[in-house]
C-alpha cells in the first residue's frame, strides 16, 4: 500500500521555493541590520573575484538547465530536480556573497549577490517547471 511516487510534487515546490528564499532573506537581514561586518579581510578583491566566477557559473548553469526543461527532454521528476538545482545554485551564490560581505565589509558584494538572487528567483518561479509552463 505504499506509494510508488518519490520526491516532491509540483505543489510542494512552492514550499521549497519559499524556504530557500526565506533562509537567504533572514541571513541577509541579520548581516545587514544586526551584525557588524568583521572587516577581517582588508582586501576584498579575491572575494569579489570568487563570487563573480561563481555568479557567472550559476547564471550559465541555470540557463542551460531551464533550456533542457523547456525543450521537453525531461520528465516530471526531472522538472522537479531542475527546479531544486536552480534554486540551490541561486541560494549558494547568495550565501557566498553575503559571507564575503561579513568577512570584508564590502557592501557592494552584498548588493550584487542579493540582486542576482532576486533575479534568479523571479526568473524561475515554481510555475516555470510545471509541464507546459
Amino acid at each position: 500500500m505504499s506509494s510508488t511516487r518519490s520526491g516532491p510534487s509540483f505543489d510542494q515546490l512552492h514550499i521549497l521555493y519559499a524556504a530557500l528564499a526565506s533562509g537567504v532573506v533572514l541571513y541577509a537581514a541579520v548581516l545587514l541590520f544586526v551584525l557588524e561586518p568583521t572587516g577581517s579581510i582588508q582586501n576584498p578583491t579575491p572575494i569579489r573575484i570568487a563570487w563573480l566566477v561563481v555568479a557567472i557559473g550559476v547564471t550559465l548553469v541555470t540557463g542551460t538547465v531551464q533550456a533542457r526543461v523547456r525543450s521537453g527532454r525531461v520528465d516530471d521528476s526531472g522538472r522537479v530536480t531542475s527546479a531544486i538545482v536552480i534554486w540551490a545554485l541561486a541560494e549558494g551564490q547568495a550565501l557566498l556573497g553575503l559571507t564575503g560581505y561579513l568577512l570584508s565589509g564590502d557592501r557592494m558584494l552584498a548588493i550584487l549577490c542579493l540582486s542576482l538572487f532576486g533575479y534568479l528567483y523571479l526568473r524561475y518561479p515554481p510555475a516555470a517547471f510545471r509541464p507546459g509552463g
